[in-house]
């Protein structure tokens, strides 16, 4: 097993309203809807992890909500789909603004690129109780986010991206190049 060092991050994500509204594909809310969803938003900001992983291979960010947090939407999903939808959507805009406080560059770049596996980092998930999902360069949390540190660049430089919809051209999104110097 690989040595690591990790820093805990103190992170204080916002409740931000446009980035929900576009993952519900939604433009108006009632409100009673928006207020489950704010207090939902602020009860899973107490089950937010964020770690920078330090390794011989690489320097990482790793952002995950406890699965306390996927265990309540799926049991939300057997009653109320609708709801367990917005609350997905919550779990996905609170996991990515953390993400943004750390590595603003991300949200410009519209891509938090996955590194590519390797044993050093696959030890130190492992020994931090968020390991790879079932052999897949995927955290095993669902609402989880493991990027490198620092930001080096979007679509060009990540592992999945020959599977990813953003970029292989089927999205309008933004299309980067490795930063001279980060490779």
């Amino acid at each position: 097993m690989t040595q690591h060092t990790k820093e805990n991050l103190n992170i204080q994500p916002y409740f931000d309203m446009e980035a929900v509204m576009a993952l519900l594909q939604e433009t108006r809310l009632g409100g009673q809807v928006l207020e489950d969803m704010v207090n939902t938003f602020e009860r899973w900001c107490k089950e937010l992890n964020s770690l920078s992983i330090k390794t011989e291979k690489g320097e990482y960010l790793a952002i995950w909500l406890n699965e306390s947090v996927e265990t309540e939407v799926d049991e939300v999903w057997e009653k109320d789909r609708e709801r367990a939808f917005r609350l997905n959507c919550v779990g996905q805009s609170l996991i990515m603004n953390a993400v943004y406080q750390v590595m603003p560059e991300i949200e410009t770049a519209g891509c938090a690129p996955c590194p590519p596996p390797n044993s050093a980092i696959e030890d130190a998930l492992v020994a931090e109780n968020i390991p790879y999902k079932d052999g897949e360069p995927t955290l095993s949390r669902r609402f989880s986010v493991l990027t490198s540190m620092p930001f080096r660049g979007a679509c060009d430089i990540c592992f999945l991206s020959e599977d990813c919809p953003k970029a292989n051209g089927q999205s309008d999104a933004f299309h980067s190049v490795e930063l001279p110097g980060h490779n």
